[in-house]
């Protein structure tokens, strides 16, 4: 228990340098204002609390329809300090850690070894598509990392099996609605994963839990509502002919090949060992193979997408690390000696791929820092118009502003306009380090 906590302290430690290392960036400038449109009005009022949900219905409206996910941002948003999100994101992602391995143990049937602990976060240090973007980056971390403790929690509580009352089947309903209406392609395969091992009991003991069907019923709720927002059909719309969904199908396939090959690998040398060494229980097989078929449907679900984005995989690879999680459970639970010389040779992997990654967050957070400095001086000019310098390229993809939108010489573009109303000032211009 001790050592398992100063892991978790160590992780939440690690988070907070680098939370603390990224500012804000791309959409978060927008979402400190009630919304109305994509673009900046003239007067616009600073977003609180109780404004969130009027904000949420223009976004439902106008955007698209995470209404969930966006609500977490804009919460954040409304604090002066974002040392606030920090203090919780930092939270949130020991969670997921905490969750991936409640998950191991329970369907294992293995007791907590924080030997293995350290593993699950280097699986989410080394595999979470885009790092920066879906962890770091306030509106990222809002619509990948926040929303994955809501789906795997509603998993987890249907896995509990509640007794039948009307508090537990209202929780059910509530939780089933946020977990469809999460995002497009994780919340669904959340509720496919829930669905599966409301079959195997069924077949299993003949029973149906009415609170997961209830959960159920209301996560269908919830995704239909979030797919049917206005916002997202004017965006969204796409002509899905075959062709295109199988160019999709062949793309998304690429990706995972070229990002996960070596877990797919390990996972398949694991799963044989365990199944040959009769490590695996029937329950644990069955529960391996639900993660592993939530794992392809939330990847492959985004072929019907006009786009995926790696970072839209991070549901689909947390389903992959809690397949394997069991596995390992299933054959390290009871060793120490070996797990542990595992963690401490993938821990040096960890600092020599930290240490760069650090360096480059470091080099935009202090250019970052100097933006709103010279932005912050400009407001004492007339007219007040700022002049900075724009951001040099990012390396690293630990790094929340590599791939997300930012100042551009052009002071009438998107962010150039959204920044300039953020911080007070009449224009912001950009120029490029000589």
């Amino acid at each position: 228990m001790i050592l398992s906590a100063i892991v978790l302290v160590l992780v939440f430690i690690i988070l907070m340098i680098l939370n603390m290392k990224t500012m804000y960036t791309a959409d978060d400038y927008i979402y400190r204002f009630v919304y109305h449109t994509p673009g900046v009005e003239k007067h616009m009022q600073r977003i609180t609390t109780w404004s969130i949900p009027y904000s949420m219905y223009n976004h439902y409206m106008n955007w698209n329809g995470r209404f969930v996910a966006h609500s977490v941002v804009q919460f954040f948003m409304q604090f002066d300090s974002k040392m606030v999100f920090n203090i919780f994101n930092s939270l949130i992602y020991v969670l997921l850690l905490v969750f991936i391995n409640r998950f191991a143990t329970k369907l294992s049937g293995k007791k907590s070894n924080p030997f293995i602990l350290p593993l699950i976060f280097f699986f989410t240090w080394f595999y979470i598509p885009f790092f920066g973007q879906s962890v770091l980056w306030v509106s990222g971390a809002g619509n990948y990392l926040w929303m994955s403790i809501i789906y795997l929690g509603y998993i987890l509580y249907n896995l509990r099996n509640p007794k039948l009352n009307a508090l537990n089947m209202i929780f059910a309903a509530i939780l089933g609605f946020l977990a469809g209406a999460s995002n497009e392609n994780s919340g669904p395969a959340a509720v496919l994963i829930v669905l599966l091992f409301m079959v195997r009991r069924f077949i299993k003991e003949r029973k149906i839990n009415l609170n997961s069907v209830a959960g159920v019923v209301f996560s269908g709720i919830g995704f239909i509502l979030m797919m049917m927002s206005p916002g997202s059909q004017k965006r969204g719309n796409m002509h899905r002919t075959p062709e295109i969904i199988l160019s999709n199908i062949k793309g998304i396939t690429k990706l995972l090949l070229h990002n996960l090959v070596s877990v797919y690998v390990l996972f398949i040398i694991l799963f044989v060992v365990a199944i040959l060494m009769k490590k695996l229980t029937r329950d644990s097989f069955w529960a391996v193979v639900f993660f592993i078929i939530g794992h392809f449907a939330a990847a492959y679900a985004l072929a019907m997408s006009p786009e995926y984005p790696e970072r839209t995989f991070f549901g689909s690879i947390m389903f992959l690390g809690i397949a394997l999680f069991i596995i390992v459970y299933q054959l390290f639970s009871e060793m120490q000696i070996t797990p542990l010389l595992i963690s401490l040779v993938i821990a040096v992997c960890f600092v020599f791929s930290f240490m760069p990654a650090y360096h480059d967050i470091s080099t935009s957070y202090y250019q970052v820092t100097q933006q709103y400095k010279n932005i912050e001086a400009a407001k004492d000019k007339t007219p007040k118009n700022a002049n900075v310098q724009i951001l040099t390229p990012q390396k690293s993809k630990y790094n929340a502003y590599n791939g997300t939108v930012g100042i551009a010489p052009d002071p009438a573009s998107w962010m150039n306009v959204w920044e300039s109303k953020f911080f007070g000032v009449d224009q912001i211009s950009g120029y490029y380090e000589k």
